[in-house]
């Protein structure tokens, strides 16, 4: 859809309605001049006629008149005055393509008579039309310029006053200076306007500090229990210092670990800042071996396995719980939503790419589960899109190349 500027728009309207103006002033003028043209005519007829003797016999006309016995004029003519009475005037042109207004007389006696009156030379309008296309049609290429000069002049008055609004709206640092933009705008659907968009800003803003309000509860309410847990699973792994460590075992400490990762997921998520920089470097390998580790008996449930390769000595910048939570939360997505077979994990400098067959019976991606991944991968400068094609779910974590490093040491 081609959009034209406010300017733009308004002066194409305002010559369309300049030239539809000058047409309907030109048509009115040209059918008042047909119509005192027709009252001349016909007022001098009835003068001409007023000069007749009584009984109408050989009466004396002026040039261009004739008197005419009704029963002599042409059938075709008879036909067209038709019964009208006396004193009716009719217009008409004759089988020789003279014009004519005739005036339908009746003696005394009962005779019946016409006047004609040829106004073929006469017709002064008719004739001048062509003459006068020209200078008309000058008249209105220039009511058109004009139209278009005045709308520039005033429009651009207007258009120069939304682009400084649009220019206030952008800088505007809260709603509050909306409102106040809005009580000084002197047009009405402006300042409407400017108090909608404080309105929708005002309700965002309220939305994310409900949110941000929500997740700090939530994440106080995790810290107690999962403190408890922390401290049972200590005295559990004491008393059971001197014999291997049981499948229970294992099992609680994966629990508590994405537990705690949940936790630590819904502080990041309440924070605005970018968790990234003045940590240790976070080593790749031994972050997704560890979640592969923790995930395989889950994936081995649904006939799936990893596939994990990764450029060695690869490194992020970042926070090693919020990549351990961002990395559980799509491997956990591809088991839950793949189908059978491989999962492959496939890691560089500068991307990671998880891919899965997508199951058959099943929606792609995970939702709002989706988006919440994105904001957690905004918070350490990273990037995350998902793509479906040909049965295939591909997610892929991009970062900036200075957020992560390779070497030999791995």
């Amino acid at each position: 859809m081609r959009r034209l500027s406010l300017r733009h728009a308004l002066v194409r309207r305002w010559m369309l309605f300049a030239a539809l103006l000058s047409l309907l002033f030109a048509g009115a003028t040209l059918l008042l001049l047909f119509v005192l043209e027709d009252s001349f005519i016909d007022r001098r007829l009835r003068t001409v006629a007023a000069t007749l003797p009584a009984d109408m016999r050989t009466p004396a006309l002026p040039e261009h008149f004739q008197w005419v016995a009704f029963d002599r004029l042409p059938a075709a003519e008879r036909q067209r005055l038709g019964d009208c009475g006396a004193g009716t005037i009719t217009e008409f042109r004759r089988d020789d393509g003279r014009y004519v207004h005739a005036l339908r007389l009746s003696a005394a006696d009962g005779t019946r008579a016409v006047l004609l009156y040829d106004v073929t030379g006469e017709l002064t309008v008719t004739a001048g039309l062509r003459a006068g296309l020209g200078p008309a049609a000058a008249v209105f290429g220039s009511t058109l310029l004009c139209a278009w000069l005045l709308a520039n002049a005033f429009v651009g008055r207007a258009q120069r006053h939304a682009r400084r609004l649009l220019s206030q709206v952008r800088s505007a640092p809260d709603p509050a200076s909306l409102d106040a933009l809005a009580g000084a705008e002197p047009v009405h659907e402006f300042a409407e306007i400017l108090r909608l968009h404080a309105d929708v800003w005002r309700g965002r803003h309220q939305a994310v500090e409900r949110e941000r309000q929500t997740l700090a509860f939530l994440a106080h309410e995790l810290r107690t229990p999962l403190q408890s847990a922390r401290t049972s699973l200590a005295l559990l792994e004491e008393a059971t210092a001197a014999t291997p460590s049981s499948p229970a075992l294992s099992r609680l400490r994966r629990a508590l670990s994405r537990l705690e990762r949940a936790g630590n997921a819904i502080l990041w998520l309440s924070a605005d800042t970018v968790l990234c920089g003045g940590q240790p470097p976070t080593p790749a390998r031994p972050v997704l071996d560890e979640l592969v580790d923790e995930l395989q008996p889950l994936a081995g449930a649904r006939a799936q396995a990893f596939d994990v390769r990764i450029a060695p000595g690869l490194c992020w910048d970042a926070p090693r719980e919020v990549v351990e939570t961002l990395l559980a939360n799509l491997l956990l997505n591809a088991i839950q939503h793949g189908d059978a077979g491989v999962i492959g994990v496939e890691a560089d400098g500068g991307r990671l790419v998880i891919c899965n067959r997508q199951a058959a019976a099943d929606v792609p991606g995970f939702g709002l589960g989706l988006e919440i991944a994105r904001r957690l991968a905004a918070r350490i400068g990273w990037r995350l899109e998902m793509q479906v094609a040909a049965g295939m779910v591909r997610c892929e974590l991009r970062w900036p190349a200075a957020a992560c490093s390779t070497g030999t040491g791995q």
